[in-house]
């Protein structure tokens, strides 16, 4: 249902909603009412594939999601600090699909709030603080995650001291490309040489964050190994004293 037109809704919009909060297609704004499956709708009924959502695991409005939902809310919305079967059920067919040692969960309401839950978890883990994340990344709209993302950080107060920027392994335009004998190594040395300058300096790697398909970066898909190489070089790095 329209409770405004699309002028009187931008008009509002402008008056109500921070600027900072930036609308897509700015110069003429996109109004959309209702979604379905894989596409979006106007106020106009035009259709409209949608590529920019964060929601296509199944569509939107999925009708098993919608009446999942809808159930769980008639019966019971309160927080995880009560007992609760389906909250255990949940974690238990979740672990089934990972690996063993991957086995305790923390739920929250956001990527931002997964990213700077884990940053927590690596500083108490380590004891140190410095992270290293790689080029154009976006971690979330935390303090602390626009403090270890260079699409922001770049934008507003510049590169703390304890974040260090890895190169962003892409094959097509990086440094190192498709012809490379062996591109993820060559990747990996450049997180390594980071890990053992910060040593020279006197500082210690608590974290190592990467998007598993960089978004703000390109839609990068790194080269197979890389990570795996990475996770060796910054696993040491933890040990170091």
């Amino acid at each position: 249902v329209e409770l405004y037109s699309k002028e009187e809704t931008l008009m509002k919009r402008k008056k109500l909603i921070g600027q900072s909060c930036r609308l897509f297609f700015s110069e003429d704004p996109v109004k959309i009412i209702r979604a379905q499956g894989q596409y979006l709708y106007d106020e106009k009924g035009r259709r409209y594939l949608d590529c920019i959502s964060n929601v296509h695991h199944v569509g939107h409005s999925h009708p098993a999601v919608v009446q999942a939902a809808t159930a769980q809310m008639e019966l019971l919305n309160t927080n995880a600090r009560f007992l609760h079967d389906n909250l255990i059920k949940y974690c238990e067919r979740l672990s089934e699909t990972l690996p063993e040692k991957l086995n305790t969960f923390y739920f929250v309401n956001s990527g931002s709030e997964a990213n700077d839950l884990a940053l927590r978890l690596a500083r108490q883990y380590t004891q140190h603080e410095d992270v290293i994340v790689l080029d154009h990344a976006y971690h979330g709209h935390l303090t602390s995650l626009i403090d270890i993302s260079p699409y922001k950080f770049r934008k507003l107060e510049g590169q703390k001291d304890w974040v260090h920027v890895a190169p962003l392994p892409d094959t097509y335009r990086g440094l190192y490309r498709e012809d490379h004998e062996d591109a993820a190594q060559a990747y990996a040395d450049e997180v390594k040489k980071i890990i053992d300058d910060a040593h020279k300096r006197s500082r210690k790697i608590s974290a190592f964050f990467a998007e598993s398909l960089p978004s703000v970066g390109g839609q990068i898909i790194f080269p197979p190994g890389y990570f795996k190489k990475v996770a060796e070089y910054v696993s040491l790095s933890y040990h170091h004293r």
